[in-house]
C-alpha cells in the first residue's frame, strides 16, 4: 500500500454573506445520479442470460448539477466521495467542478490537483484473493484508476466500457500486476454463493451492500469516512459545516466524519436510520433540495439558468 501527500493545505474561501465555509462530500451512485431499479434489474437478467449488455450512465439532473455550482460559487466546498475507480468516474460528473475526489473508497484522493493518497491490495493478497473467487466460480470486477480487470470464470461478456475481461487466474496474474487495483464488487452473487469465501475476505475486506445486486469489497482501514477526514485536515477544516450525502452501506462510515450526514429518499433502511436529515430521492433532485434546506444555496437558485461556477473541473483530466 502506499500512500502520498504532496500538496499544502489550500487558503480556505471566503464566504458570500460571511462566515465559515461549508464542505460537503457527495456519493455518486444513488445520490448525484439516479438509477432505475427496473433497468437495472433488466439488465443485470441479459448479462446473466451471457448477452452483451455494457453498463449505461445516466445523465446528473440539472437542477443537481446547478445546486453544485451555486454551492461552490457562495464560497463553499464540495467533493465527490465514491467506491469508484476515477477510470470509470461517468463523465456527466466530470463534467461538474469540484474541489476534489475521495474515490475507490476512501484509497485514492485528490484535493485540486495534487494526489493526497493512493493505496492498493498488496500484489500477493490480491492475487489469493482473485483465486477464491475463481475457486467459487464467482465473477469479480478488479478496480484500478487505470482500467478495471473482469474477472469473469463464468463466460460472461463485459460489463463496464473500457475493461479488460479475463477468465482464469492465469490470465488475471498476467494483466493485474503493476496495475494498482484497490477494491473490487460483485454483481449479482448471492449471500450463499459468497459464504464459502467469506472467512478469508472478511480478515482482509469490508463487504458494503450498495443495494441493486452489488456488493463491494474495500481493503480494512480504507473507507469513505477515513478520505474525508484526510480531506478536512488539509483544508485545515474542522467537523463543523461538514455534509456528506449518501444512499448505500459504504456511505455510513461517512456519518462519523461530518456534522451532518444526509441520506438520500431512496437510501438503504439502515442509512436513513443512521441520517441526521433524509432528504428527497435521487429521481427528484434529493442533493439539491438537501443543500438548500440547510442554506448552502437559496432555491430559487436552483431552477433556470444562472450559469456554472468558474473554474475547470480536477477530474477534467480523467476523460
Amino acid at each position: 500500500m502506499r500512500e502520498e501527500q504532496v500538496c499544502a493545505a489550500e487558503a480556505l474561501r471566503p464566504v458570500q454573506g460571511g462566515g465559515a465555509p461549508a464542505v460537503a462530500f457527495f456519493d455518486i451512485d444513488g445520490t448525484l445520479i439516479y438509477h432505475d431499479p427496473e433497468r437495472l434489474r433488466q439488465e443485470r437478467e441479459s448479462r446473466a442470460a451471457g448477452k452483451q449488455v455494457e453498463w449505461s450512465e445516466e445523465p446528473v439532473r440539472p437542477a443537481v448539477a446547478r445546486a453544485i455550482d451555486r454551492m461552490r460559487a457562495n464560497g463553499h466546498y464540495a467533493f465527490v466521495c465514491t467506491g469508484r475507480p476515477v477510470s470509470i468516474l461517468p463523465a456527466p460528473i466530470r463534467q461538474i467542478t469540484f474541489d476534489g475526489v475521495i474515490a475507490e473508497a476512501g484509497a485514492y484522493i485528490e484535493l485540486g490537483d495534487a494526489v493526497i493518497r493512493e493505496a492498493h491490495i498488496p500484489f500477493d493478497l490480491l492475487v489469493e484473493t482473485a483465486r477464491r473467487f475463481v475457486g467459487a466460480g464467482i465473477d469479480v470486477d478488479m478496480e484500478s484508476n487505470v482500467h478495471n480487470i473482469e474477472l469473469y470464470p463464468s463466460g460472461a461478456p463485459r460489463m463496464f466500457p473500457g475493461a479488460e475481461v479475463v477468465r482464469t487466474i492465469d490470465e488475471f496474474y498476467a494483466r493485474a500486476n503493476g496495475l494498482g487495483i484497490a477494491k473490487f464488487c460483485t454483481h449479482g452473487a448471492t449471500h450463499e454463493q459468497l459464504a464459502p469465501i467469506m472467512p478469508f475476505i472478511s480478515k482482509h475486506y469490508t463487504a458494503c451492500d450498495l443495494q441493486h445486486g452489488t456488493t463491494e469489497f474495500s481493503m480494512i482501514g480504507f473507507d469513505k469516512g477515513a478520505g474525508i477526514a484526510a480531506v478536512l485536515e488539509r483544508l485545515g477544516h474542522g467537523r463543523e459545516r461538514t455534509f456528506a450525502f449518501g444512499d448505500s452501506e459504504n456511505d455510513l462510515s461517512m456519518a462519523p466524519a461530518v456534522e451532518t450526514f444526509v441520506a438520500m429518499g431512496n437510501a438503504l433502511p439502515g442509512v436513513k436510520a443512521r441520517a441526521d436529515y433524509v432528504t428527497d430521492d435521487a429521481a427528484h433532485d434529493g442533493v439539491a433540495t438537501g443543500l438548500a434546506h440547510f442554506g448552502l444555496i437559496w432555491q430559487q437558485r436552483c431552477v433556470g439558468n444562472p450559469g456554472r461556477a468558474e473554474g475547470k473541473s480536477p477530474l477534467e483530466k480523467h476523460r
